[in-house]
């Protein structure tokens, strides 16, 4: 009894360790959604959804750039079909992302899993899978990054649909900005060494080409198996 006893209080305390190491990584993640996540909020109803419509999207589907992209096709009239269609499509990558973190989470509580591959964003991503090759990451760790990031989109899509509905429409171009910049950041965070500048090189030539050859973004979608495949083999050839 006292041995399970101990048992469980080491594991609160590492979960309570692991909360505050997530909470601090993902401060980046809370500077940058909550002014996106406002600037979705002010997208959102200048595109004539209501302020229970703007946080419900953010709620339930909490994906910035399906997000814009799909209020983008309400705003133009398209259908319920083409608006599913469209960001299932443009959330393919993660299908990809979380493929890369399955073999981190082989010990992970059956439960959370559903959990956690909710929480899963390119940023979150990119926070977590950091920490995971550094041995410094579990699923407590992943979990906390993705609530923090969670209720950070949420929060800053709330003080957007707040003020949306009085923001001029010759504003709403410097608000689109926010998530490419986002972006861009991250990017610029996961370059350490030349291998991921071929690969980044790489992916941008292919994803270029594929974008005058293929419709829709499934250029972004060839371009990430081609850039993945081109750093294996790198990495591998160095490694030799």
């Amino acid at each position: 009894m006292n041995k399970l006893k101990y048992t469980l209080v080491e594991e609160k305390e590492l979960i309570l360790t692991k909360w505050k190491e997530s909470a601090k990584d993902a401060i980046p993640i809370i500077i940058g959604y909550l002014p996106i996540g406002t600037a979705y909020g002010v997208i959102a109803r200048q595109a004539g959804l209501s302020f229970f419509e703007s946080i419900l999207m953010s709620v339930l589907v909490f994906a910035g750039a399906s997000q814009f992209i799909g209020v983008g096709l309400l705003a133009a009239g398209a259908g319920f079909i083409e608006v599913v269609v469209t960001t299932f499509f443009i959330n393919l990558r993660h299908i990809l992302m979380s493929a890369s973190l399955a073999p981190y989470l082989k010990k992970a509580r059956s439960s959370l899993l559903p959990i956690l591959a909710f929480g899963v964003t390119d940023e979150t991503y990119a926070v977590s899978i950091t920490r995971f090759r550094e041995e410094k990451a579990n699923q407590w760790y992943m979990l906390g990054v993705n609530f923090i990031a969670y209720f950070s989109w949420v929060g800053g899509s709330l003080i957007g649909a707040l003020i949306g509905a009085g923001i001029p429409p010759y504003l709403q171009d410097s608000f689109a900005f926010a998530l490419p910049a986002l972006f861009i950041g991250l990017l610029i965070l996961q370059i350490e060494g030349k291998l991921e500048i071929a690969v980044l090189i790489v992916a941008a030539v292919a994803s270029s080409l594929f974008y005058f050859r293929v419709e829709g973004v499934w250029n972004v979608i060839f371009a990430t198996i081609v850039g993945a495949t081109v750093g294996v083999m790198l990495e591998k050839w160095m490694g030799e």
